[in-house]
């Protein structure tokens, strides 16, 4: 593919960046955003298998100190998620 063609998909601002970072030489600037495509699709799998590890663990830590149905009693009066700063958490627990 041309990069004038690749530059088209990808988009010229997106790209500059990597123009600019390999001194205006358009192949290796195509080299180098399949590149970083690579290494988001490997961090991407790290990064969810931590989010899973990490949801997981939070739950069983509240399972432990407030009990199974700890999520439906964080939305109750004096639940964890009972201010204002949580309303669209506990309007989401509640519509579940």
């Amino acid at each position: 593919m041309r990069y004038q063609e690749f530059e088209n998909i990808m988009s010229t601002q997106c790209m500059s960046r990597y123009l600019t970072a390999c001194n205006g030489n358009t192949k290796k600037a195509m080299t180098l955003y399949r590149l970083n495509l690579q290494l988001s699709q490997e961090l991407f799998t790290v990064i969810s298998c931590f989010e899973i590890t990490l949801r997981n663990s939070i739950n069983n830590h509240c399972v432990t100190t407030l009990g199974n149905d700890w999520l439906k009693g964080a939305v109750l009066p004096h639940g964890i998620f009972d201010n204002p700063n949580c309303d669209l958490t506990a309007k989401s627990i509640n519509e579940a």
